[in-house]
């Protein structure tokens, strides 16, 4: 059963649940992530993990959630500057390893990989059916939200027995 703190940490992910929707379709659509949907979900994670961290007394939990997102905020723009991903998308995946970062090092890791692998057989599949090309961009919003959100419920699943 996730502990009182643990479930305070849980709220920035319901934010993004809450958002994931409208986002996946923007994204879908226009090829973007809004700031104003991507960057609130900081400030709601830092703050509900730093309250969660005080109850807890836990505080290489909190430094090593910031670290994680810090790390693959650098790595996204590294990315970004080869034009490999968007930067909402790594706005978004800095806030996915911000939040889960929190529960486990290993899910940020396993959230973002799903969401690569699922892209890209996607591509693959769209590439064999002939409706894109070699270069093509995708969206990748909706797969790390999907990715967040079987993690986040995987998480769940296992806590909560």
């Amino acid at each position: 059963m996730p502990s009182p703190s643990e479930l305070l940490a849980l709220i920035p992910a319901l934010y993004l649940l809450a958002v994931a929707w409208p986002l996946a379709v923007i994204d879908l659509r226009e090829h973007r992530l809004p700031n104003r949907l991507v960057l609130p979900a900081y400030p709601i994670a830092l703050l509900s993990q730093l309250v969660a961290t005080i109850i807890s007394m836990d505080w290489a939990r909190f430094l090593v959630c910031v670290l994680c997102s810090l790390v693959v905020l650098v790595i996204g723009i590294i990315a970004n500057y080869f034009d490999v991903l968007g930067m909402g998308d790594v706005k978004l995946a800095g806030a996915l390893a911000l939040i889960l970062g929190y529960f486990n090092l290993y899910l940020p890791i396993v959230a973002i990989g799903i969401a690569f692998v699922l892209a890209f057989g996607v591509i693959i599949l769209l590439l064999f059916k002939g409706r894109v090309s070699l270069g093509t961009s995708i969206p990748l919003g909706p797969y790390l939200l999907l990715s967040f959100i079987g993690t986040c419920s995987y998480w769940l699943v296992t806590h909560s027995a």
